[in-house]
């Protein structure tokens, strides 16, 4: 029984050895050669830029003022305003946003980010002249705008070469806002003008740059160049005529106007903080 048991054996194996050598038709070969596929280099990074736990927080301010009329003997702004004649006034805005983030998994936050801008224009006369024919004056013109703007951001940060210091970054930022504007003419001693309600829907795609400076602090830039917005204006001049508009679309553009520069602080978990070691 046992010499029966080991023929069974060998024949087995000699049957399943040359099922191996026989080689394959010419057609099937052809169907498992498969072109080996190209890869770029592009995924996700290798290293820890900012570690999961991590807490930022950060605040980003602005401020610009312009005083027209007080260089009228410049040639670039006899350049600039050639048609314009006998503008005083003055131009200020102020911008003001602060965020915060949580690190829901390495070099990826999930943030709450609030905005604030006001803006004025206060022109005290100008005058505007088109050969002989198209002229006009204006005295006592003024603009006012506030905006108040919250969103919620998800962050994702690319290291640029593994490096800890510096990185690109894409941030997804759903935002909605109100906002009120006014502008008005004084004429006859009476207040004459428009004044706005706007309400504002967004979705915008905002990469950046970032560079910590230290372990905890970092620098950043940022501009938006994709986006959805949708807006709603209520319309009231003279507190009688009321009209309304509505406005929505899509943009793909980089608004150099729109770049941000920020300072961003961030605390680490008690797991990734450095620790003195004890003597």
């Amino acid at each position: 029984m046992k010499k029966l048991l080991i023929c069974a054996f060998a024949l087995a194996s000699a049957f399943s050895l040359q099922a191996q050598e026989i080689p394959e038709p010419e057609g099937k070969q052809q169907e498992y050669d498969y072109p080996e596929p190209f890869d770029r280099g592009i995924g996700l990074p290798k290293n820890r830029f900012i570690p999961k736990g991590t807490v930022g927080g950060g605040l980003t301010v602005s401020y610009s003022s312009y005083a027209l009329g007080n260089a009228s003997d410049d040639a670039g702004y006899k350049m600039l305003f050639s048609l314009l004649s006998g503008i005083e006034g003055n131009m200020e805005s102020f911008g003001l946003a602060p965020f915060m983030s949580y690190f829901v998994t390495d070099n990826l936050s999930v943030g709450l980010r609030f905005d604030y801008d006001y803006s004025s224009l206060d022109l005290g006369s100008a005058g505007m002249s088109v050969g002989d024919l198209v002229s006009f004056n204006l005295q006592d013109i003024g603009y006012t705008k506030q905006a108040y703007t919250g969103a919620i951001a998800l962050r994702n940060y690319i290291p640029i070469s593994d490096s800890k210091r510096f990185a690109m970054f894409a941030e997804l930022r759903a935002s909605g806002g109100y906002a009120q504007s006014e502008s008005f003419e004084m004429k006859d001693g009476g207040k004459f003008g428009t004044y706005q309600d706007i309400y504002k829907l967004s979705i915008g795609l905002v990469p950046g740059l970032t560079c910590f400076v230290t372990n905890e602090i970092a620098i950043e830039a940022s501009v938006g160049v994709l986006g959805y917005d949708f807006q709603r204006v209520v319309q009231t001049t003279n507190q009688v005529e009321v009209s309304q508009m509505v406005k929505k679309g899509a943009n793909f553009k980089v608004n150099l106007l729109s770049i941000n520069l920020g300072m961003s602080f961030y605390i680490l978990s008690s797991a990734n903080r450095v620790k003195k070691m004890k003597k």
